[in-house]
This record gives structure tokens, C-alpha cells and sequence, in this order.
């Protein structure tokens, strides 16, 4: 997200500070049922665009047209115009949309022009907020629904008109106003709204203190917290780069000076800032987008991401604690660190909340947004309950002024998005390109999940993984189904993937922040964010193979895989890092790593398998640490 936004005084400001509270407002009012209790019917079209209008209307004043004019402090009359423009657009839609649904199949000169003007509106907005990236995939969208009855072969389309293209993606239900928006305006904004409330009550300072308590002192401390309270900010964060600049000015220098090389201190904050994406219960909100395109309840698909996510910080935890055991490195020295009881008091107030959304959440099934909502509820009430977190009217106002604009540009991204899904809806690229990827991989499934995975990051780079998801699942998610791949694997095969586009070089955007933190070499610091990602790149294939990853199976395959799992992870990052509780040798670090491997990947098909793992485990253990002579046995230092 592009940090220029206009700092505006008077009138102006205050404006803008009223529209922002405005949209997390309009969510509040629509998932409560206010209305319809009233006798008023409202369609989620209605409500979806007047949402979009506050976004756009709220971007046009606060973002510049130019990094270089940052510095206004008024909103100049260009952009007066465009935002008059978004309101009128919105405002027409919002009071008129009873009428156009009815006639929706009848193109009107009203409605293309409302249309043109939203579009370009919206494609304005997505290049102030997020660059050219994806206004640049919007237009090859357009391009290709438009143009594409001159192609020919498999990606040649049938003629489609401007005007019906317009009408299509600004008015349907299955482009703009679809289900990304949707779940943005309501989803996202509800939780947005919980984060932020959460953190103005001191609710982010209790979890860092908490993590600075419990794992500062230990051996490796500060890249402990590092992944501790990485994970929980990434988690309601939904920004694998916006997590680093906020956790990693703390976090990285502190591991630097207990002796992490600046390369892996950024690789660290980078790694886990990212996994924070995948990790329930919130999964940066990707994951209720996951559950409405599944037509499932949120809870299969949080239950569904645990395992996974857990590996993956598991494997993190493992070589930070292994690099710092290798290199000497101890915790934290200062006295500066809070008190473990202190800190635990204070995080009690912030446990409420969290205990209040997940009943609501999985034991009541309330809807995502409305358990959200609950727990901002319990927040508030603490808050007030507690002179330490109480805060002032204008202090809550704020906040919630905060969330508006903090929603405003996942909102723009969903519509983009979304228009992104209508141009391919109506060219049918989606089952034509599923087609030819099974095709190419000539039936073959592993040669069509590389195929996936290497589409998934290329297509994700740069682009926010709420929109990558989006994407990515109209247009791979159909060719691995096909070949016999679950929907729940398939989807959360492209949510992975799309997710280590943050890591992945050349555009690794979460890696060149903690670079530019640490000042580290940024394609150095993303190969070390490689090996301590790797069960990330490693789990999509092991759990399309073996659904028990996934909690799909018996109790029986399930335990299987979360034993199998941890001594995998146990061994390959042992043998990745080096270091046991001493220095091993090559060969036994290439045979630590060879076993984790067979251990993920073909626990499946036999207990035995996941009993020989463990057996591994245990007598390597036995055989380097059994006694005092046996110690340097098999074991040469590590550079």
C-alpha cells in the first residue's frame, strides 16, 4: 500500500475523517439488519456500491495523483470533481439499483455511462493505492474480453461489446459487486475494526510485552518474539510487508545485537511476518473468502489451515533456536524487559475479546463479521471497565475513523479484483485455460501443481494476496480439481502459494522491507528466507497428497500426519541449520533431511513410516548426545 497521503487541515480533514468512520459504520448497519428490521429492503448490491463510493470518494481526498504533490494540504479542484463524480456514480446506483435490476438485461445509455465513468473511477483509485500493478491486470482483462474475438486457438472468445462488457463488470453481480467486495465491505472491514480497536486500547502492546516476557530470555530470545508476535500482528494485519515495518523496527535490531547476522535477523522478521497470512484464526481474511467460494463454514476452513500453519512456525521456532545454539548466541541481556506476571495481567483483558470471537465464531457459527463485531463489543466494554485502557469519545471516534481508511484500500484491490473475475467469467478463459494446463502437464499431478506453484508466485508478485487469492483461484484453482485434486487442497494450494510470493525473489516485497530495515543485501536475505520458509513451499504438495494435513480423514490419518509433521520438521531443520544440541556432519545432515522428507511425504501410507521418523530422531539424539566421548562423533563444524 502507498504510504502518500495528503496531510489535510480544516474542513477538509474533517471531511475526510467523518467519511472514513462513515465506512466502518455502513457495515455495522448492514450485517446488524438495522435496515430490513425497519422495513427497509436493501440489496447487497445497494449496499456494495454506496460501500465502494465512500472508498473511492475517500481516496480521491486523501491519496494524490503524484508522490509529488504529498504535501497538499486541500484536496485540489481536479480532484473535487473526481470525487462529486464517485458520489454521483454511487449515490445513482445505491437509490436506483431497484429499478435497474429489473431491467438489467436492456442496455441504456444511462446505465453504460454510469458504468464507463465507475470503471475508470475505480482503475484511478487502484493506481493511487496500490500502483500500477493491478490497474495493469484490470486493463489486460478488459483488453482480452474485448479484443479476444480476433484471437484465435484456445484463447480466442466470442464478440463482446463495450457497453455490455461495461454494464457487465460495474453493475452484475459477479464482477465489481461480487462476492471479493463483499466480503471486504463486510468480513474485512468488521475485522479491520476489531484489530484497531484492539491496539488503540493497548491490546498490541500486552501481546508484545507478553512475547518480550515469555521468550526473551531463552536462548535466541528476540527472534523468538520475532515469530511469536509476528505471526499474531500478520494474522490481523493482511500485509506480510506492513507487518515487517511494524514489528521488524523493533525486533530486527534486537536480533542483531545478540548476534544474528543482519542477512537472517531480516530473513526471520520476514518469514514469520508472512506466515502470519496463513495462520487461523483470522488468515488475513483470505480465508472467509476461501469459506464463501467453498460454500462452506469459516471454521472447516480455519480448522483445515491449522496443521499447516503450525508446521510452518514450527520450522521457523526450530532453526532460530538451532542457528543460535550453533553460533552462541543468548537471549536478551538488558533489564529493559517486562516482568512474566506483569505481563501476563495484562494481557487477560486482551484474552476477553478473543475468547468472546472465537465462541461466537465456532461454537454459536455466528457469521464472521458479526463475531468480529462481538469482540470489538467485549473490547470496548473492557476498555471502559479498566482505567489503564479507557479511552476518550474523540479517542474511540478515531479509531474507528482508522479502520475506515485502513479498509479502504483491501476494499479497492477486492473491486479490482472483482472486475478481474467478470472479464474472465465472460471470455470463459478460466475452464479454457484449466484445460490447456492439464493439458500441458500431460495428465500428469505433480508436474501440474509445479506448473501451479510456479503461476501462483509469478502471479502474486506485487499484487496483495487477498486480490492474488482471487485471482489465482478463478484461474488454476479449476485445473487442479480437474485432475483430481479436492476443492478445500486445491484452493489452499493456490492461497499457499500465492501467500510465498512475499518470499519469493526477484519481487520479494516482504524480504526487501526487512532488508531495508536490517540494510542487509536484499537477494541474500531472501535466500536465507527460503530455507527458513521451506516447509511453506514444502506443505502444498504434502497436503494435496494426504488430506489428514488438512483435519480430512479419521482421527487415526490425522494423528498420523501431525506426528509425521513435527518430526519432519524436527529433522529437516535440523539438517537444514546444521546443529543438534552440537555441529553435524554432512552426511548426516543430507540423511536429517532425506528422512524429514519421507516423513511428510509418505506418512500417508503407513504408520510405519512415521515410526521410523521418530525412531531417527531418537537415536541420533542417543548416538550424538549419550555421553560425553560419543559427542563429537559423526560431527564437523558448520560454517
Amino acid at each position: 500500500m502507498l504510504q502518500n497521503r495528503r496531510p489535510l487541515t480544516g474542513l477538509w480533514a474533517l471531511f475526510a475523517r467523518l467519511m472514513a468512520a462513515l465506512v466502518p459504520v455502513s457495515t455495522i448497519v448492514y450485517v446488524s439488519r438495522v435496515l430490513p428490521d425497519m422495513g427497509l429492503i436493501v440489496y447487497k448490491e445497494q449496499f456494495l456500491a454506496f460501500f465502494l463510493t465512500l472508498c473511492l470518494a475517500l481516496t480521491f481526498m486523501t491519496v494524490p495523483a503524484r508522490a509529488a504533490h504529498k504535501q497538499q494540504a486541500h484536496v485540489p479542484w481536479y480532484d473535487v470533481i473526481l470525487v462529486l463524480a464517485a458520489l454521483a456514480i454511487g449515490g445513482y446506483i445505491s437509490f436506483e439499483y431497484g429499478s435497474l435490476i429489473t431491467t438489467m438485461g436492456l442496455i441504456t445509455d444511462d446505465k453504460v455511462l454510469v458504468s464507463a465513468i465507475g470503471v475508470v473511477l475505480l482503475l484511478e483509485a487502484a493506481r493511487r493505492q496500490a500502483g500500477w500493478v493491478m490497474v495493469g491486470l484490470a486493463l489486460v482483462a478488459l483488453s482480452y474480453a474485448y479484443f479476444g474475438h480476433h484471437l484465435s486457438g484456445v484463447f480466442e472468445t466470442r464478440v463482446i461489446g463495450l457497453d455490455r462488457l461495461l454494464i457487465y463488470n460495474y453493475l452484475g453481480t459477479g464482477a465489481i459487486l461480487g462476492t471479493p467486495l463483499y466480503v471486504a465491505a463486510t468480513i474485512v472491514a468488521a475485522f479491520v475494526l476489531f484489530g484497531q480497536v484492539l491496539f488503540l486500547v493497548g491490546g498490541g502492546d500486552a501481546i508484545s510485552n507478553f512475547a518480550f516476557a515469555l521468550m526473551g530470555r531463552r536462548r535466541g530470545g528476540p527472534a523468538k518474539v520475532a515469530v511469536l508476535s509476528s505471526a499474531f500482528f500478520g494474522s490481523l494485519s493482511g500485509s506480510a510487508s506492513g507487518n515487517v515495518a511494524t514489528t521488524g523496527m523493533l525486533t530486527i535490531p534486537m536480533m542483531r545485537r545478540v548476534g544474528y547476522s543482519d542477512t537472517k535477523a531480516a530473513a526471520i522478521e520476514a518469514v514469520a511476518s508472512t506466515g502470519g497470512l496463513v495462520l487461523p484464526p483470522v488468515m488475513a481474511a483470505t480465508g472467509f473468502l476461501m469459506a464463501e467460494f467453498l460454500g462452506i463454514p469459516y471454521s472447516t476452513v480455519a480448522i483445515a489451515a491449522a496443521i499447516p500453519a503450525l508446521l510452518f512456525y514450527l520450522c521457523v521456532y526450530l532453526q532460530v533456536d538451532m542457528e543460535a545454539g550453533r553460533n552462541g548466541i543468548t537471549g536478551w541481556q538488558g533489564d529493559d524487559l517486562p516482568g512474566l506476571r506483569r505481563s501476563c495481567i495484562e494481557i487477560l483483558p486482551v484474552v476477553l475479546p478473543f475468547a468472546g470471537l472465537l465462541y461466537t465464531l465456532f461454537a454459536l457459527y455466528w457469521s464472521p463479521a458479526a463475531s468480529a463485531f462481538m469482540g470489538t463489543g467485549i473490547t470496548i466494554i473492557v476498555s471502559l471497565a479498566l482505567a489503564w485502557m479507557r479511552q476518550s469519545a474523540r479517542g474511540y471516534f478515531n479509531v474507528i475513523a482508522t479502520a475506515g481508511e485502513a479498509v479502504v484500500f483491501i476494499a479497492i484491490m477486492c473491486a479490482v479484483a472483482g472486475l478481474v473475475v467478470g472479464c474472465l467469467g465472460l471470455t470463459g478463459l478460466g475452464s479454457s485455460l484449466a484445460q490447456n494446463l492439464v493439458t500441458l502437464s500431460g495428465g500428469s499431478v505433480w508436474l501440474l501443481l509445479g506448473f501451479a506453484a510456479i503461476g501462483c508466485i509469478v502471479l502474486g508478485m506485487g499484487v496483495p494476496v487477498t486480490a492474488t487469492y482471487i485471482i489465482l483461484v478463478i484461474l488454476v484453482g479449476p485445473a487442479l480439481v480437474e485432475v483430481g485434486v479436492d476443492d478445500l487442497s486445491a484452493h489452499m494450494f493456490v492461497f499457499y502459494f500465492g501467500t510465498l510470493s512475499f518470499l519469493t525473489p526477484p519481487v520479494c516485497l516482504a524480504v526487501f522491507v526487512a532488508a531495508s530495515i536490517a540494510q542487509s543485501p536484499p537477494m541474500r536475505t531472501a535466500g536465507y528466507a527460503l530455507r527458513f520458509a521451506i516447509v511453506a513451499y514444502l506443505i502444498p504438495f504434502v497436503f494435496v497428497f494426504n488430506p489428514a494435513f488438512l483435519f480430512q480423514g479419521t482421527w487415526l490419518e490425522i494423528a498420523n500426519a501431525t506426528v509425521a509433521g513435527i518430526v519432519g520438521v524436527f529433522l529437516l531443520s535440523a539438517g537444514l541449520v546444521g546443529y543438534l544440541k552440537a555441529p553435524l556432519s554432512i552426511a548426516l545432515r543430507v540423511l536429517l533431511v532425506g528422512a524429514g522428507l519421507v516423513a511428510l511425504f509418505l506418512c500417508g501410507t503407513s504408520w510405519l513410516v512415521t515410526l521410523f521418523a521418530v525412531a531417527l530422531l531418537i537415536v541420533v539424539s542417543r548416538y550424538k548426545f549419550g555421553s560425553s566421548d560419543k559427542r563429537t562423533l559423526g560431527s564437523a563444524p558448520v560454517s
